[in-house]
């Protein structure tokens, strides 16, 4: 009798200091995210984090897994209030880095054509994958098809961003640089203040301010374009997408038309928890060349031109209007 009495008290022993393991786990993961938030978010200057951190601590009491804390953390991310901000659980972290081809996906296609008027046409789509063989591809593709388009002695170029819905930015600014007019066009300002421009060179190295941020396997970087640019956008232009778009607010060779972008305009940045999952940051704020700063959720990036007709001929029709004029 004993000895089945000792045996229940070592079982109730053992379960007791695993359930106390697993509670501090889940309390760790939490406040390891919250102080994550409290670090890096561009509106961390506007959160009540006591308020924040005693709130969540009351709503992860009865959790047991880590697993079970992914609604309470995407829920804390409202709390944020900057709508970009996002968490990716472990698996589709893994997917996000295996890349398009190894999960089934198709790879963003690059499309291209010489119009009528003797127009060179080129759509950037957004490119969501963390894999850098494929961001690599991604860019020499896109460059070769400029080189291709330029060997037609085009009169201008049209940069077609409609629908691109974004994903990481780092391939897409490395693809449209030689359209661009010069250096620091594009950048963000967090909370504190400090901007931080993003640059590219020659060797393929993209700096974000001083920090080398990635470097690109490139085969060959095209001749600058400086012949007239038309931009092209809409409503689900977004994110990544939208950097794009400002990257070219005030260069004087390039006309934006369309409509409104989606107002997703922030910079986030991935910080990995201890399961895999990624936290996904919003740490500041699109600024163009002259520091302008887009921080008004919803409102986007308003094109030169405003169109009414959105359909590709009245995209093309206003874009034929502006070469003729240049």
């Amino acid at each position: 009798m004993k000895r089945f009495y000792f045996l229940i008290t070592g079982f109730l022993m053992f379960t007791g200091i695993n359930t106390n393991a697993q509670s501090d786990s889940v309390k760790n993961y939490i406040v390891s995210a919250l102080d994550l938030m409290k670090a890096k978010s561009v509106n961390k200057h506007r959160i009540n984090w006591d308020s924040l951190y005693t709130d969540s601590r009351k709503k992860a009491e009865h959790l047991q897994t880590v697993k079970e804390t992914y609604p309470l953390i995407k829920n804390i991310l409202g709390a944020l209030k900057d709508a970009h901000s996002n968490f990716f659980p472990p698996e589709m972290v893994k997917a996000y880095t295996l890349g398009y081809r190894a999960t089934g996906q198709e790879f963003p296609a690059i499309e291209t054509k010489i119009t009528e008027n003797q127009i060179a046409y080129i759509k950037l789509p957004g490119i969501a994958c963390y894999h850098f063989a494929e961001w690599d591809e991604f860019v020499n593709t896109f460059y070769k098809k400029i080189e291709e388009l330029n060997a037609q002695n085009p009169k201008g170029w049209i940069l077609d961003l409609r629908d691109n819905g974004g994903g990481m930015f780092y391939p897409m600014f490395a693809a449209l640089s030689p359209m661009l007019d010069k250096k620091n066009v594009i950048g963000t300002v967090d909370a504190e203040g400090k901007y931080a421009f993003f640059d590219y060179d020659s060797k393929g190295n993209l700096y974000e301010g001083k920090q080398l941020a990635h470097h690109f396997n490139i085969k060959k970087i095209p001749q600058r374009i400086t012949k007239p640019i038309v931009v092209m956008v809409n409503k689900k232009t977004s994110s990544s997408g939208e950097f794009c778009t400002v990257a070219f607010a005030g260069q004087k060779n390039t006309t934006v038309i369309g409509q409104n972008t989606m107002g997703l305009t922030s910079g986030n940045q991935e910080y990995k928890l201890s399961d895999g999952a990624f936290l996904i940051l919003t740490t500041g704020n699109i600024v163009d060349r002259n520091k302008k700063e887009y921080a008004k959720v919803g409102e986007g990036f308003t094109p030169n031109i405003l169109l009414e007709d959105l359909s590709d001929d009245g995209y093309m029709i206003t874009a034929s209007e502006i070469f003729l004029k240049k």
